[in-house]
């Protein structure tokens, strides 16, 4: 799984789970990522929580579900200032396969 930022100033902050691994929090700069492998079984789900700025979202990076999507074992996520976007398959992964996932919401 590998999370891009693509956002600009400020940089974003990225944390990753799953119900027994806690990935911890992240800063990533722009046009930097984060990324990790795991073993993979039928229950796995990890979920991500993205800040930028006053804007933040969760979801899940990935689930047994969508396991399919993600081409050859890979899963990638990419922050846009519109949004959160997914694509599957080794990187370098073309822009246009990118799909939007996600709204940002303003923090409370």
């Amino acid at each position: 799984v590998q999370v891009v930022n693509s956002l600009p100033f400020p940089d974003l902050t990225l944390r990753c789970a799953s119900i027994a691994i806690d990935l911890g929090y992240y800063n990533i700069t722009k046009n930097s990522n984060f990324h990790w492998k795991f073993c993979y079984i039928e229950v796995t789900l990890f979920f991500c929580h993205l800040t930028w700025g006053d804007k933040n979202v969760a979801f899940d990076a990935y689930t047994s579900k969508n396991r399919d999507q993600c081409l050859r074992g890979m899963c990638n996520w990419e922050a846009r200032p519109d949004g959160i976007y997914f694509a599957g398959g080794i990187p370098p992964v073309s822009p246009v396969n990118f799909k939007k996932m996600y709204d940002w919401k303003n923090n409370v």
